[in-house]
């Protein structure tokens, strides 16, 4: 079993992005302080790759997250992280990553497997709910995900359909 981990493919980008993204939080006069960085976000996703590749490295009845759920846990990190809290992230028995918010009284979650797919859903105290898959490339789908994450929580932002 291989136990080398592999970093993610956009380290590049990473350094300009959030400098951009830390002058245009300066020069906003309203920031939720439950927002969080891309930096941040990408750093919690290390550590979760970590305590996966511990658990499975002990423990054969447990699948391997693939490296490609991790890629796609960074291109829905990249889209969804203006404007939305940190999610908590975790690894799942069955090879997955999940992304989880609770925003008020409800609760949103992704999980991803590696096949460029999302799987999501959400439930709210107002019985609002939905859930459904769809591609990371949906992005119109994803960003009104975003919004029903920001709603709840009354974080202003522009939210697209």
């Amino acid at each position: 079993m291989q136990t080398q981990q592999k970093k993610l493919k956009f380290d590049q980008p990473l350094a300009k992005e959030t400098a951009v993204e830390k002058e245009m939080l300066n020069a906003s006069s309203v920031v939720a302080p439950d927002l969080f960085s891309l930096e941040d976000a990408l750093r919690e996703l290390e550590d979760v790759r970590e305590d996966a590749e511990k658990a499975y490295a002990s423990d054969d009845h447990i699948d391997p997250v693939p490296d490609s759920a991790y890629d796609d846990a960074h291109a829905l990190l990249e889209l969804l992280h203006r404007n939305v809290p940190m999610p908590d992230m975790m690894w799942s028995e069955d090879g997955g990553l999940g992304l989880e918010w609770r925003p008020g009284s409800g609760i949103a979650t992704i999980s991803l497997y590696g096949d460029n797919l999302a799987i999501y859903g959400a439930f709210f105290c107002d019985k609002r709910e939905f859930d459904g898959i769809c591609s990371l490339s949906d992005t119109v789908l994803l960003k009104g995900f975003r919004c029903n994450i920001e709603k709840p929580l009354s974080i202003e932002g522009i939210c697209e359909p």
